[in-house]
């Protein structure tokens, strides 16, 4: 067993958040809202690169 640790940016979760204004509970709400897309596009990016560490960017979302 082993671990892939991935890394998501705040511009990934801020969406249309403001980046000044918006709160730690917003930022964890849109994760939650995002988990199912970030969970299969973490997938996808491990499937490719088999990397242990790897940080999902915008690139990786559209």
């Amino acid at each position: 067993m082993f671990e892939v640790h991935f890394y998501v940016p705040a511009e990934v979760l801020a969406g249309e958040l403001s980046q000044r204004t918006a709160s730690v509970d917003d930022y964890l709400a849109s994760f939650d809202a995002l988990r199912p897309r970030i969970l299969k596009v973490a997938k996808a990016v491990y499937a490719a690169t088999r990397n242990s560490t790897i940080t999902l960017d915008l690139e990786h979302f559209r």
